[in-house]
């Protein structure tokens, strides 16, 4: 008479669970490396919002001082005054504040910077055309740089 067994040997069922648990480390080493970076382009995305809503805010702006009719004259000491493009030379900030000089939650640790410069843009002579630079920094250390001309129009 023969007997048919049923089930699993303790030997087979020790490699079994060894084979599982090594299967189980990779996944999860793998799952761990992908959740890690997950953050990544949200953060740049972020970076890149930033810059964007900066770099249209000064694109708005007269060319000219509205007030005196000059390019480029000494800018105000607050963001809140700013009346022309040349305004924003020099412009830095650490954390992204709105214009009111209201810190936007969760963006504190992103910095800003702003450069205006006299420029030549094709036949547009350098007095009628400012090269804006907005420099925005993520807490990866990733800078997102948009650059824009903005003339004399």
């Amino acid at each position: 008479m023969k007997v048919r067994s049923h089930g699993m040997t303790l030997v087979e069922m020790v490699i079994a669970i060894a084979v599982a648990g090594i299967a189980v480390a990779a996944l999860a080493a793998a799952f761990s490396s992908i959740v890690t970076r997950t953050a990544d382009p949200m953060i740049q995305t972020q970076a890149q919002v930033a810059a964007e809503s900066l770099m249209e805010e000064i694109l708005l702006k007269p060319f000219s001082d509205p007030s005196s009719g000059t390019t480029c004259p000494s800018a105000p000491a607050n963001r809140q005054d700013f009346d022309n493009v040349c305004d924003y030379n020099g412009y830095s900030s650490v954390g992204i504040v709105d214009q009111t000089g209201t810190s936007v939650s969760g963006l504190e640790n992103y910095s800003v910077s702003v450069s205006t410069t006299l420029s030549a843009f094709s036949s547009i002579p350098s007095a009628d055309a400012l090269l804006v630079t907005v420099t925005v920094t993520s807490p990866l250390g990733a800078d997102v740089v948009l650059s824009a001309y903005r003339t004399n129009y």
